[in-house]
C-alpha cells in the first residue's frame, strides 16, 4: 500500500520526465491521500504552469497557501502564473509579497523588476534589478537587464558598466556581448560595437541577429561589402526573415545596384507583405530607375496597409512631382501636413510644387513655414530667395541667398542666383565676386 509520499515521489519522477498529465494524477492522488499536503499542491501547480494551464496553477497555488500563508515560493509562482495570463496589478502585488516574506528573493526581484518594465516604470524597475544584484551578485541576467534598461535611458556609460560586469560573472554570456554592442553603436562607438559583435559570433555562430546588428554598423560605417557579407549570412541563417532582404536591398541601392535592391525588396514584401518600409524602398529604388508609375503602385500599396503612412505620402508626392502631375503631388504633401503639420522638409517640398504651377503666395507661404519650424534650413532660404529674384524683389532675394550662403557655405546655386540678383541690381562688384566664387567651388570638387 502506497502512503502519500510515495505516490508524490512517483509524481515528481513522472515531471522529470515530462509525463505531465500522468504527474498531475499522481499529485491529485496523493493530495487526496492528504488533503494538506502542500508539496503535492506546489508540485501539481507547477505542473499546470508548464502545461499552460495558468488559472488551474493559481488554484493549486492558492491551496498551499491557504494551509501555509507564509511561503514566499508560493506567492512568486502564482505572480508568474497571473503575469503569463496578463494580470498585472495581481502579478505585482504577488511579487511584493514574495519579497516581503523573503527580502533576499533575487527571482521575485527580477521579475517584478522585468514586469515593472513592461508596466513602463523604469526607474523601478532598474532598483529592483539592482536588488537582485544585491541578492545574488553572481547571476549575469539581471545586470544585462538592468543594462538594458539604462540604455533605453539614454545611459549608456552606466549601461556598458553593467554589460561588462555580466561579462565578468560569465566570460561567455552572449547577450551581455550583444546588448554591450548596441549600447557602443547607439553612443557612435562603431569599433568597439563590432568588437563585441564579433564576441557574440563567436560564441553563437549561427545567431543571425548578431550578423544583421555587425551588417548594419558596416554599413554606418560606408564598409558596404562587409555589410553585404554579413547580410548574406544572416540570410543563410535566416531565409524567412523579412528584415534581412530589405536591409541587405538598401546596401545594394547604397551601391547603386538598384537591379538587385529590387530584388531584395520584392522578396522581403513576399515575405512579409505588410512590410511598408520594404514597400517605401522598393519605390525609391524603382525611382531611381525610372521607372515611376511602378513605384507609385508600391507607395498605393503601403498607404492601403497604412493609411497614416507619412512616409508613403511624401515618397508618392516626390513621385507625382517627377511625373509633372503637380495637383496630385501637393495632395499627397498636404495630407503629409494633416498628421504631421510640423514637417519644415514637407513644406519646402510642397512650395517647389506650388512654385512650378505658378501660385506663388501659396509657394512663399509654405518656405516661410519651413523657415519658422526651422530657423537653419538652408534650402528654404535658397527656395524662397529663388521666388524673389525671379518676382525681381531683389533686395529680399539678396537676404534669403544669403542666409543660405551663411548656413551652407559651399551652396553653389545660392552664390550664382544671389550674383544674378546684385547684377541686376547694377552692382557690378558683388555679382563678380559671387561668380569668381561659385568657379572656386565648382574647381574644388
Amino acid at each position: 500500500m502506497f502512503d502519500e509520499i510515495d505516490v508524490y515521489h512517483r509524481g515528481v519522477s513522472l515531471q522529470k520526465k515530462k509525463d505531465y498529465d500522468r504527474a498531475i494524477e499522481s499529485f491529485s492522488k496523493a493530495i487526496e491521500l492528504n488533503p494538506k499536503y502542500t508539496e503535492a499542491y506546489f508540485s501539481r501547480g507547477n505542473v499546470y504552469e508548464e502545461k499552460g494551464l495558468h488559472e488551474k496553477a493559481i488554484e493549486s497555488y492558492n491551496a498551499v497557501l491557504e494551509y501555509n500563508p507564509n511561503e514566499p515560493a508560493a506567492y512568486y509562482n502564482r505572480a508568474v502564473a497571473y503575469a503569463k495570463m496578463g494580470n498585472k496589478p495581481q502579478a505585482l502585488a504577488d511579487y511584493d509579497e514574495a519579497i516581503r516574506r523573503d527580502p533576499d528573493y533575487s527571482k521575485a526581484f527580477f521579475n517584478r523588476a522585468k514586469l515593472r518594465l513592461r508596466m513602463g516604470e523604469e526607474d523601478a524597475a532598474i532598483e529592483d534589478f539592482s536588488e537582485a544584484i544585491r541578492s545574488n551578485p553572481k547571476d549575469p541576467e539581471p545586470y544585462v537587464c538592468r543594462g538594458l534598461a539604462l540604455a533605453n535611458q539614454g545611459k549608456y556609460d552606466e549601461a556598458i558598466e553593467d554589460y561588462d560586469m555580466a561579462i565578468r560573472v560569465d566570460a561567455e554570456y552572449a547577450e551581455a556581448f550583444g546588448n554591450r554592442g548596441n549600447a557602443f553603436e547607439r553612443k557612435g562607438d562603431n569599433d568597439r560595437a563590432v568588437e563585441n559583435y564579433n564576441e557574440v559570433i563567436r560564441l553563437t555562430p549561427d545567431d543571425s541577429k548578431a550578423y544583421y546588428n555587425r551588417g548594419l554598423v558596416y554599413f554606418n560605417m560606408g564598409k558596404y561589402n562587409q555589410s553585404l557579407a554579413d547580410y548574406d549570412e544572416a540570410i543563410r541563417l535566416s531565409p524567412k526573415e523579412s528584415r534581412l532582404r530589405q536591409s541587405r536591398g538598401i546596401v545594394h541601392a547604397k551601391k547603386r545596384h538598384f537591379d538587385k535592391a529590387i530584388l531584395d525588396y520584392s522578396e522581403a514584401i513576399h515575405l512579409e507583405p505588410k512590410n511598408i518600409d520594404a514597400r517605401i524602398c522598393h519605390g525609391l529604388a524603382l525611382v531611381s530607375l525610372k521607372r515611376i508609375e511602378e513605384a507609385i503602385e508600391q507607395y498605393d500599396k503601403a498607404i492601403d496597409i497604412n493609411p497614416e503612412c507619412t512616409r508613403a505620402y511624401h515618397s508618392r508626392g516626390v513621385a507625382n512631382g517627377l511625373l509633372g502631375k503637380n495637383q496630385q503631388a501637393i495632395e499627397d504633401y498636404s495630407k503629409v501636413l494633416q498628421i504631421q503639420p510640423d514637417d519644415a522638409n514637407v513644406y519646402c517640398h510642397r512650395g517647389v510644387v506650388y512654385t512650378k504651377t505658378g501660385n506663388i503666395k501659396a509657394a512663399m507661404d509654405d518656405y516661410t513655414k519651413a523657415i519658422e519650424l526651422r530657423p537653419d534650413y538652408a534650402r528654404a532660404y535658397f527656395n524662397r530667395g529663388l521666388v524673389y529674384r525671379i518676382a525681381g524683389e531683389l533686395d529680399r532675394a539678396i537676404a534669403d541667398l544669403s542666409e543660405a550662403i551663411r548656413l551652407n557655405p559651399t551652396h553653389t546655386q545660392a552664390y550664382q542666383n544671389r550674383g544674378l540678383a546684385y547684377e541686376k541690381k547694377g552692382d557690378k562688384v558683388k555679382a563678380k565676386a559671387d561668380i569668381k566664387k561659385v568657379k572656386q567651388l565648382q574647381r574644388s570638387r
